[in-house]
Formats: C-alpha cells, sequence, structure tokens
C-alpha cells in the first residue's frame, strides 16, 4: 500500500477515534465519577445517593445532588447533602499520577451537614480515606449557603447561612449569619461575620474577622497540608478587649492514642470588657496583665498529658471581692502536678502556697491525693480577705496568721499547722485570741492545742480524729462562758434594757465518736441548772440519723425564778413565776422515753408574750411516764376568765406528737367566721351558752416538722341552737402562730368569774 494510502488510513482512524472519545467521554466520566465516589465511600462505611452527573466535552462535571451518611455506627454519625456541586477534574494527575491536584475548581451553590459523635474515640474514617480526601482537595473553592450542626459529646457548634470563597490568586471572601458555640465551659453566640481568606499551599486563612465589640480576629490559619497523615492544625492572632491572644492547636490522630498540642498566650486582657462583651450577670473588673498555657496529650488518656500555665491578675474585682494581684503558676509532668506558686495579695493581706502533687491514676484516687506544699499567710483582715470566697461582710474581721507544712504519701498524712489569732470576728462571734496547733502523722489529725478566748469566756480542746475509715474521734473538751446569752440566737434581750448575766460550764470527754458531758447553768438568783449527757456522734451524721441514735439526758432545775430573768426572752414571756422539776430521757429523740416531772408556780405572763393567747396567769405540773405524759392540771387566767383544763401527751414518735386538753369547766366555740389557719388563741367570756361546748382539745404535729394541727371536738351532748347534736363535731385549723400581721384568730369562750359577770351585767 502506498505512504500516502497508509497516512490517509491512519488519519481516519484517528478521526474516528476522536470522534469516539468526544461522543463516549461524557457518558465514561459520568459514569466513572459516580461509581468511583460510590466504592470509594461504600469502603469507609458510608451510603451515597447521586441524583444526576453530568459531564460535558472540556468542561466542568456537575453533579445536581449528592447526599452522604454512614450506614451503622451509632456513636458517630454524619448526614451531608450538596446540592449543585461543580469541579474540573485534572485528567493528567489522575492518569499519568504526575504531581498536582485532583481537583481544580470546586463550587457548591448550597450545602447542609450535621456530625454528631458521641465517643471521642470512635474513628470517622480510615488512614486511606483521609488520603483520598486530602488529594481531593481543590485548588479553588466557594461554597455557598451553608448549615452545618456538629456535635461531639457535650459540645456545638452551629453554622447557619455560610459563604467561603477561597483562591490562590487573589483574596476570597468568608460570611455568616450566626455562629453559636456551646460547651460546658463556654456558650456564645457570633452574628454578621464577615472576613477575607486567602487559599495558598493547603493553608486556608481566614483575617480580619470581627467577632464581637473588642473581639477582632486578625488571622486565623488552618494548616490542611497534613490531612493524610490524619493531622490538622490552627494558628491565631486576636485582638482581644485591650489586650492580644496568640495560639497554635494541633490535633493528630494517626495512631491509637489522638494527641493534641495546644499553646497560648495573652497579654493585658480587659475582664470589664470582657465580662460585658460576653453577658456576664456580675461586673468584673481588672486586667488579665500576662497568661501563657501549653496542653499535649489527650484528657482521655491523663497518665501522659503534660502542660503548664502561668497567669498573673492584676486589680481584680467582682461583686465586693478586690484583691490587688493574683499569681498562678502550674505544670503536671509525668503524673506530676508542681504548683510553683499561688499568690493572693489583697491590701495588707497575703497568700502564699506552692507544692506538688501527683496525678491519681484513677478517679478514687482524687479523694487521698499524694501531695507535698507549703502554705504562709499574713491576713491583717480578715473580712477583706474571707469576701474573696464569698463571705458576707461583717461576719469575719480581725487578725489571723497561718504557717504550715502537709504532705500525704500513700494515702498517710504528715505536716503541721499553726494558727494565731487576735482581735477575730469569726461568724458574727467576737475572739479575743485564737491559738491552734495541728499535726498531721499518718491517717491521724491531732488536735494537739486548740484554745479560744473571748472575755472572760474560754474554749479548750485537744483530741485526735482518724483521716481515713469510720473517722473515729476522741478528745477532751472544756468551755466556760460569763453569759450564755451572747451565744444563743434564740435568746435575745429585749432592745435597750439590760440582762442578768447567765453563766455556764460545760466539759466533755469524748471517746470513739461517743460524747460524755456534763454541765452547769447558773441563772440568776436560781438554783443551778445541771445536766448530763451521753450520746454518739459520729462524722457526718445527719439529723435524720441522730434522732435514731442512742442517747441519756439528765435534768435539773430545782427552782428557777422566771421573774429575775424575764428580760432574756424577746419579746418577754414570763414577769413572775417559778419553774422546778427534774427529767431523764433514754432510748433516741424519734422514740424517746421520758422520766420526771415539770411544774410551773403562780407564773404570770406579759401583755407582749408574742400575741399566740390573751393568758395572764398559769400553774401547771406536768407528769412524764415513758412515751407519754399527764397534764395533771392547768390552771389559767385573762382578765375576765378563770380556766381550768388537763390533758394527756402522746409521744411514742416525736414525728407525731398528740396533745389531748379537757377543760373541767365548760369551754365553748365562739369562732364566728371560717379561717384558714390559726396565729392567735383567746380565751373570751360565754354570757349565754348557746355556742357548742368543746369536749376535747386535740394538737398534732412533729417536734420538728410543721405543720401542727388543732382540732375542737364539740360534746355529742350539747344542744346547738336548740337542737341536739348526737354525732358530736369536730372542727380543724392549721396552727400558723407568729405568721404574718393578719390576726386570724380562734375565739374560745368560758364562763366568767362572778365579779366579771357582774361588771358586765351593770354595763348593760
Amino acid at each position: 500500500m502506498p505512504l500516502k494510502s497508509r497516512f490517509l488510513l491512519a488519519s481516519l482512524f484517528l478521526l474516528l477515534a476522536a470522534l469516539l472519545a468526544l461522543w463516549f467521554t461524557p457518558f465514561a466520566v459520568s459514569h466513572g465519577v459516580r461509581w468511583w465516589i460510590w466504592w470509594k465511600a461504600r469502603q469507609e462505611g458510608f451510603i451515597v445517593n447521586i441524583d444526576k452527573v453530568d459531564a460535558p466535552f472540556l468542561r466542568p462535571v456537575a453533579i445536581r445532588q449528592l447526599r452522604l451518611r454512614n450506614a451503622h455506627d451509632d456513636m458517630f454519625r454524619i448526614d451531608l447533602t450538596i446540592a449543585d456541586a461543580t469541579f474540573e477534574l485534572n485528567f493528567k494527575h489522575i492518569l499519568l499520577h504526575t504531581r498536582g491536584r485532583a481537583i481544580q475548581n470546586l463550587s457548591i451553590r448550597e450545602l447542609h451537614g450535621e456530625l454528631r459523635r458521641s465517643n471521642p474515640t470512635v474513628r470517622a474514617m480510615t488512614r486511606r480515606g483521609w488520603a483520598i480526601l486530602h488529594r481531593m482537595l481543590p485548588e479553588d473553592l466557594t461554597i455557598g449557603a451553608s448549615e452545618v450542626r456538629i456535635e461531639n459529646g457535650p459540645t456545638l457548634v452551629l453554622l447557619r447561612n455560610g459563604f467561603l470563597s477561597a483562591n490562590q490568586i487573589e483574596a476570597g471572601r468568608f460570611s455568616a449569619a450566626e455562629v453559636m458555640i456551646a460547651s460546658p465551659w463556654f456558650h456564645q453566640t457570633f452574628s454578621q461575620l464577615r472576613g477575607a481568606t486567602h487559599w495558598e499551599a493547603d493553608h486556608l486563612t481566614i483575617a480580619g474577622l470581627t467577632l464581637t465589640h473588642g473581639l477582632d480576629l486578625q488571622s486565623a490559619t488552618a494548616d490542611l497540608s497534613r490531612l493524610g497523615n490524619q493531622r490538622v492544625g490552627l494558628q491565631f492572632d486576636a485582638d482581644a478587649f485591650g489586650g492580644k491572644i496568640r495560639g497554635n492547636i494541633s490535633h493528630e490522630w494517626r495512631s491509637q492514642h489522638s494527641n493534641w498540642k495546644i499553646a497560648g498566650g495573652a497579654t493585658d486582657i480587659s475582664l470589664e470588657q470582657t465580662s460585658e462583651a460576653f453577658g456576664f450577670a456580675d461586673r468584673v473588673s481588672g486586667l488579665l496583665h500576662a497568661g501563657n498555657f501549653t496542653f499535649r496529650g489527650n484528657l482521655a488518656e491523663p497518665d501522659l498529658v503534660t502542660a503548664s500555665l502561668w497567669s498573673e491578675l492584676t486589680r481584680l474585682t467582682w461583686r465586693n471581692r478586690t484583691a490587688e494581684a493574683i499569681m498562678l503558676g502550674a505544670s503536671l509532668y509525668n503524673q506530676q502536678i508542681q504548683l510553683q506558686q499561688l499568690y493572693i495579695k489583697q491590701k495588707t493581706n497575703q497568700l502564699t502556697l506552692s507544692g506538688q502533687a501527683s496525678f491519681p491514676a484513677k478517679s478514687s484516687d482524687w479523694l487521698s491525693p499524694d501531695f507535698r506544699g507549703d502554705i504562709s499567710a499574713t491576713i491583717n483582715n480578715l473580712g477583706d480577705f474571707t469576701t474573696l470566697f464569698g463571705a458576707k461582710s461583717g461576719d469575719f474581721a480581725g487578725k489571723l496568721i497561718i504557717e504550715g507544712a502537709l504532705n500525704t504519701r500513700a494515702r498517710q498524712l504528715g505536716g503541721n499547722l499553726t494558727v494565731e489569732g487576735a482581735a477575730l470576728t469569726l461568724f458574727k462571734t467576737a475572739i479575743d485570741s485564737l491559738s491552734a496547733k495541728l499535726k498531721l502523722q499518718g491517717t491521724e489529725l491531732a488536735i494537739e492545742q486548740f484554745n479560744l478566748k473571748r472575755k472572760n469566756d474560754s474554749l479548750n480542746a485537744e483530741g485526735k480524729i482518724e483521716m481515713s475509715g469510720a473517722h473515729n474521734y476522741s478528745g477532751a473538751l472544756d468551755t466556760r462562758v460569763d453569759n450564755l446569752v451572747d451565744y444563743l440566737s434564740g435568746f435575745r434581750a429585749s432592745a435597750g434594757k439590760s440582762t442578768r448575766p447567765i453563766a455556764a460550764e460545760v466539759q466533755a470527754t469524748i471517746t470513739s465518736n461517743r460524747w460524755d458531758a456534763c454541765g452547769v447553768i447558773h441563772v440568776p438568783e436560781s438554783s443551778p441548772i445541771s445536766f448530763t449527757a451521753n450520746f454518739p456522734l459520729r462524722i457526718g451524721t445527719g439529723w435524720s440519723a441522730f434522732q435514731l441514735s442512742p442517747l441519756n439526758v439528765t435534768l435539773d432545775f430545782p427552782s428557777i425564778f422566771l421573774g429575775k430573768m424575764r428580760q432574756v426572752f424577746h419579746p418577754e414571756i414570763f414577769q413572775d413565776g417559778i419553774l422546778s422539776g427534774s427529767i431523764s430521757l433514754s432510748q433516741t429523740l424519734q422514740h424517746p422515753r421520758i422520766v420526771g416531772d415539770v411544774q410551773l408556780v403562780n407564773g404570770r405572763l406579759s401583755d407582749s408574750s408574742g400575741g399566740w393567747f390573751n393568758l395572764t396567769e398559769a400553774s401547771s405540773r406536768i407528769v412524764f411516764e415513758s412515751d407519754r405524759a399527764s397534764l395533771e392540771f392547768l390552771n389559767a387566767a385573762t382578765k375576765d376568765v378563770d380556766l381550768l383544763v388537763r390533758g394527756e401527751i402522746d409521744f411514742q414518735d416525736t414525728s407525731e406528737i398528740t396533745i389531748r386538753i379537757a377543760g373541767a369547766t365548760p369551754i365553748f366555740d365562739l369562732t364566728p367566721h371560717l379561717i384558714d389557719c390559726v396565729n392567735k388563741i383567746e380565751i373570751a367570756p360565754a354570757a349565754l351558752p348557746l355556742a357548742p361546748a368543746i369536749r376535747e382539745l386535740e394538737v398534732r404535729g412533729g417536734l420538728v416538722q410543721s405543720p401542727w394541727t388543732i382540732s375542737l371536738h364539740e360534746d355529742s351532748s350539747t344542744p346547738l341552737f336548740g337542737v341536739s347534736n348526737p354525732a358530736g363535731l369536730a372542727r380543724n385549723f392549721p396552727l400558723c402562730l407568729g405568721t404574718g400581721p393578719e390576726e386570724k384568730k380562734l375565739l374560745l369562750g368560758a364562763i366568767p368569774r362572778p365579779e366579771a359577770a357582774t361588771k358586765r351585767q351593770k354595763k348593760q
């Protein structure tokens, strides 16, 4: 065949091949792209649905809609939807495996994504999948309307109406209608964000972003150059509230142990501007003068973590709390926490704490850490210093000096602490001096010396406390006070009136949590009140448990002249009278056994006795027998009425005490209208016995718990307005004594004294 014919035939074949390639390329590329995406997604455990793929010859590939979601793992969930995505393929790089990007330009009109991971150890993709994702990074990128939700454990990130364009030649732009970040430590929403972008060498930079007033992101660069090796990084530089913040964060998850590297620093950050920007309810002012932080490792593997922190706060003010300087320096390395310094300076107050501790390998070891440290404090104004820790102004005052050292090793305590104080106020109680020496040895805390003095009052104690096991403690206590009223908030003198002092002496010996105490109370011009008590009291015992603990208490008061201590009570209750008795209590407070008697003779009540009753005189005797008591008599009087009642008290269970009272003389119910509760009981003369007679008054309630109720049981044989009452009615009222200014009076009637009745008839 001639050469010319051969050339013509070859040309025809080439032309035919070109026509066939032109004809079949769109079909092959579109189906090839669809199959490749499906296959790679299936290898990573994802399900992908593609609506339509168009691949015109020498034009970008277009995917109308693509949805990607995971198939099985509930611990990791991804749901990604892309609408109208176009991209240009680099066939030279794909077919010949040359250097370069597989995708040149990628444009997405709309993107919706949701990612949820409840377990941080769950892997999203294999190493091969990350390598493929890295090779698919485009030269130029544009993402239109974006809605993204990311949940990683308790952390939530939301992006609404986002836009991103990134180019290697010219600046792109970023915008978002709203970005919300919520975590256990941080919650903030940023709106209407706009900034410039740059994309080069797999580094995406966003710059000039104003997050909120006073917080401007100068630049933030995401390093994706090692995405294929399962490592990403972030560098940022921000102007924050008058100062600077710089940081560098990288995360690598290539090996089995995920690893974080964080380094950051801050200078001259205004705390006042920070609190205003983030909407703190309480105003904070001051300056974060300097701060540095480093971290390397993973919180899920604390034994491999290394970290360091240094910060200095100056002129700190929060609520009513102020401090001139607070400095903190600490580091963590090889499971050892080194506290270089915690220094607090507040006017003339200074506290310095330093030491080191082993990082606990288990959460239970936090309760018994291995720690060695020194503490030194010179506090010239305890009131100002305690306000830093939330104490109320006025609860504390005075000067306090603390020196000591502490160490714990293998659950063994060691060290010593000395405390000296003068002109103190502790919990609003004035103390002239305080001296204490504490020694820690093994699992035992020894109180070698504890002395409190206030005027002529003193408290001396010594003892030992076991710091492990059942926390048993033993020791001795001796206290003497000139006036017990100063320490009992329930007893306080009337305003403007002086009181006679009530002296007291108490001694106690404690052996393995059991107290054996005795004491004497000296009431003015009365015989002394003596008592003994024996009861167990373990550390951490609540009131409910204490009520069920066995105890023995005796109380003896031969004669107390109430008129000599009338001003102790406010309001004044008794103007005169003699109170005497002897009581022995055993078993438990919940189910007590009481033996003894109490007697009141010639008691005269004050007009200002709280306003609960209108009685002027009272005499009574109560005899206690085991779990019951008999009210042998109660002779009471008002201005116009004499009243004699008897009764019984049932206290088998002190949470349900029942008091039944019956009158020796008739008592009538004169309450004119319905009331929802009773805050006053008044006895009035009843001239005409038309009102129903009361057979019995019953009061029920708990010793500590409320509510209490009073019931009036009417006599069934008493005519009511001429009609017999065979069933016997009962009226029940809750007691609300001493609550509110509104008077809710229960009015009871009794037959008046003859002279009172005569006066009333003369008036009529």
